[in-house]
């Protein structure tokens, strides 16, 4: 296992507790957490943790907000693993069609309604998108759409059993991270007004995709043990393509992230130049911004090795099986 430790500054907020409290709350009162073997385990899961890495000065509503959207993320990743695993890959497609609709402002009833992950969605639409900027609520709908959409795609792979090209993974598993909805998230509770101009930069372009490039990349290091044949990781994709035992590809995907660390760090250094180019102002709120997502990519290197059951030895799924810290959502019944 390399050293995956970054050289960035990490922070917590000091209400992370509290966050990861009202979190379970909301979990349990959206009905994402059912079985009580579950809802025991979602405190040694720790998203509430995790996040308090995120935007460690922020409003502790803003924070809260963020945990209970990346709680959803979380809740519905596993539900996409556990219709891989089970066979019922059109049971949760059929789920993301719905949610699509919902993300894109379709308020017409529908047929998951009563879905605990459908009302939670329309939960965190409700408390996110009034009083938001346009061109901020279209993006935001756009990221949130490049993730279930990237979690289609990752299904095709698994379940054709293809190892998709590096280009074609790196791609889609920026999609299906959720980084880039939660990083608009970000903005949000800063209060930083990113425009366009500014969010299609090269530079902000590196930090925003440096961020999600870091984050699942480290990941699949730390859940290799977990993902044995499973074409979605990039150590797999590298081993299959390039023709490398498993160490040396594990060493080829710690050299790219130390690259793109140094990418990000050059970004976030060009900030102020490139703002200045555009003629903005504001800067002290987007560096605010920059510097939540080091933290946050550093606070999840140390969460993934250390302060979570997610990727411990012990919670490793046997085969067709799923972890002991899911709740199989899949066959809640519809309004049909």
């Amino acid at each position: 296992m390399p050293d995956l430790r970054l050289p960035f500054v990490t922070a917590t907020h000091p209400e992370a507790q509290r966050s990861q409290e009202l979190t379970e709350a909301w979990c349990r009162r959206l009905g994402l957490l059912r079985s009580p073997e579950v809802a025991a385990k979602f405190h040694a899961l720790g998203y509430g943790r995790i996040m308090a890495t995120l935007c460690p000065e922020a409003p502790l509503e803003g924070l809260v907000l963020i945990t209970d959207w990346n709680s959803f993320f979380f809740v519905t990743d596993d539900q996409q693993n556990v219709a891989v695993t089970t066979g019922r890959v059109e049971l949760y497609e059929s789920l993301v069609a719905t949610m699509r609709r919902i993300i894109d402002g379709d308020d017409r009833p529908a047929l998951h309604d009563n879905h605990p992950l459908v009302e939670a969605l329309r939960d965190l639409l409700g408390r996110t998108l009034p009083g938001r900027p346009a061109p901020w609520v279209a993006r935001f709908r756009h990221n949130l759409d490049r993730w279930l959409t990237g979690h289609l795609a990752e299904n095709a792979y698994r379940t054709s059993g293809t190892v998709p090209t590096v280009a074609d993974y790196v791609a889609v598993r920026r999609d299906a991270s959720t980084v880039l909805p939660t990083l608009d998230l970000v903005e949000f509770v800063e209060g930083a007004a990113i425009p366009d101009a500014l969010y299609r930069t090269p530079q902000y372009r590196t930090l925003v995709l440096g961020t999600a490039d870091i984050m699942c990349w480290i990941n699949d290091i730390h859940s290799l043990h977990m993902e044995q044949g499973d074409p979605i990781n990039l150590v797999t994709v590298l081993e299959h393509h390039e023709h490398l035992g498993v160490q040396d590809a594990i060493d080829a995907v710690a050299a790219r992230i130390e690259a793109r660390v140094e990418d990000h760090l050059a970004a976030a250094r060009e900030l102020p130049r490139t703002m200045a180019a555009l003629g903005l102002d504001g800067l002290a709120p987007v560096v605010r911004c920059a510097q939540d997502m080091q933290s946050w990519a550093a606070g999840m290197e140390a969460w993934d090795r250390t302060d979570t059951i997610r990727f411990a030895d012990a919670e490793a799924p046997a085969p067709g099986a799923k972890a002991s810290y899911v709740d199989d959502l899949l066959d809640w019944p519809t309004t049909a």
